[in-house]
């Protein structure tokens, strides 16, 4: 769980509406700034969880993440960060981080389609079958959340984000495949 929190507050911190659509030079910054940015969220992520709901679940997470942030008293050090990157305010920056991440995973999942559509196919009959007991049900649908929240998310990034996002795709999967480890 502290990989999707890490992962969360590194990518997405609020669930806010895209509004302009993301440019190839806004995925380039963001790439240029999240080796300045990471070591600060991961050295706060306890800080920014303990003022957060439902830590376990993303779309939580994404809505209070900036709230979190001032609750915490941390806005402020994250807001002079991101301007000496070249970010107007940290809302900017979230906003900008959702849009790469959700067009980088969007683009992804196309890529992957077939595994993705067989792995919901047996997880959907699984949760239709009479004979799974409800405890093993309960267990996988807790499991399972987070990952269909953010499939969910993903899904509803643009056209012209995904155009964006296309040719930094590679160096993306490398960042957020760091990400896991």
């Amino acid at each position: 769980m502290k990989t999707l929190i890490t992962l969360v507050m590194t990518t997405l911190m609020s669930l806010q509406v895209m509004a302009a659509d993301l440019k190839s030079q806004d995925v380039s910054q963001w790439l240029t700034s999240m080796p300045t940015l990471k070591p600060w969220l991961e050295k706060n992520e306890s800080k920014l969880s303990a003022n957060i709901s439902e830590p376990n679940n993303p779309e939580v997470v994404f809505k209070e993440s900036v709230p979190a942030l001032k609750k915490a008293g941390l806005y402020d050090e994250l807001n002079g960060k991101v301007k000496k990157l070249g970010y107007s305010d940290v809302e900017q920056w979230t906003r900008i981080t959702q849009q790469v991440t959700f067009a980088w995973m969007a683009l992804e999942m196309d890529a992957n389609k077939t595994q993705i559509d067989t792995a919901k196919a047996q997880y959907d009959a699984m949760i239709a079958n009479p004979n799974t007991p409800p405890a093993q049900k309960a267990m996988m649908e807790q499991m399972m959340a987070p990952a269909l929240a953010m499939v969910k998310l993903a899904s509803k990034s643009s056209a012209a984000d995904k155009s964006a996002v296309k040719p930094h795709q590679g160096k993306l999967r490398t960042y957020f495949d760091g990400e896991k480890k």
